[in-house]
């Protein structure tokens, strides 16, 4: 009868063992979703935060000479949520249609691409927007590209969109989100960019400017002041730029397309990103087109 006793209890036990066990992961499974569905909550909230942030640049550019629109800072907060938001002119960017070979290589290896991949790289760039099949020693022209899974035709002219090198060869989706979307255009007007709106991670990818010299660049040219001409060559002799570098950021002017970055916050650190394309055209009250939207932009790393 003891024995029998003790043989219930272990089977009671076990079962509780087992309840209890079940329990604590029903428990844990509602914690996730429950988790889950906050931090969907929360995307949405910071997703329309971005746009928020958007809207207000695009009323500032049809009412406020881009100049100072860049200049200024543009952010909200509304309780646990807020946005930020970035405006750059696309002069300040160099334009993958008129950005000379040797130039494009020294970017290239500025990415980090190791000597075999920059000049690979760089042929393939050039044969997508040159008008001819004929492939560069180290790029691909129509043939290549016809043997890809999902075959694709080379544009033979140049880009229309900077998404477009997404599909060049050697491109992979982490060194378009890192680099080249951040520091390429097609809607520059030369082969220069202009120091006063040149992003920092521009003036860093370009060849003949240091570290060290972009980053000063950016100070003194918000300063008052700003950086001027005079001042820029005179960093030529401080080792901070060469000839070469001093020549690709001497570009004047503003075009009249800019790129409008808004990372929008809600909660515990769920952020989004949306970037557009805006053309600005008109005076007095200006209109404001946009050109391109993305939904889900990358995040970006200072690097």
């Amino acid at each position: 009868m003891r024995g029998k006793r003790g043989i219930a209890q272990l089977l009671v036990l076990w079962a509780l063992l087992l309840l209890g066990t079940l329990a604590l992961g029903f428990s844990l499974s509602m914690r996730t979703e429950a988790q889950a569905a906050r931090n969907g909550v929360d995307d949405v909230r910071a997703y329309f935060q971005a746009r928020t942030g958007v809207m207000r640049a695009v009323a500032l550019l049809s009412t406020v000479p881009a100049d100072n629109v860049m200049r200024t800072e543009i952010a909200g907060e509304e309780g646990d949520s807020s946005y930020v938001v970035r405006v750059e002119s696309e002069n300040g960017k160099v334009d993958i249609n008129f950005v000379a070979e040797g130039v494009l290589l020294e970017m290239l290896r500025k990415a980090g691409l190791p000597d075999d991949g920059a000049e690979g790289l760089r042929d393939a760039i050039l044969d997508w927007r040159d008008d001819d099949d004929n492939p560069r020693a180290r790029g691909a022209e129509a043939p290549d590209y016809a043997k890809l899974p999902e075959p694709l035709l080379p544009r033979n002219g140049k880009l229309l969109s900077i998404d477009e090198l997404r599909f060049v060869r050697g491109v992979t989706p982490e060194l378009f989100d890192r680099f080249l979307s951040r520091v390429f255009t097609v809607n520059g007007t030369s082969p220069q960019v202009s120091y006063l709106l040149a992003p920092e991670v521009v003036l860093r990818s370009l060849p003949g400017i240091t570290p060290e010299g972009a980053a000063q660049i950016v100070e003194r040219r918000a300063a008052d002041p700003p950086l001027s001409p005079a001042g820029l060559a005179a960093m030529v002799g401080e080792g901070l730029l060469t000839s070469q570098g001093l020549a690709l950021i001497a570009g004047r002017g503003a075009s009249n397309r800019y790129t409008i970055t808004a990372t929008g916050r809600a909660g515990a650190g769920i952020s989004h990103a949306v970037r557009c394309l805006a053309e600005i055209s008109g005076g007095g009250k200006k209109a404001v087109n946009i050109l391109g939207w993305l939904d889900q932009a990358p995040r970006e790393v200072e690097g």
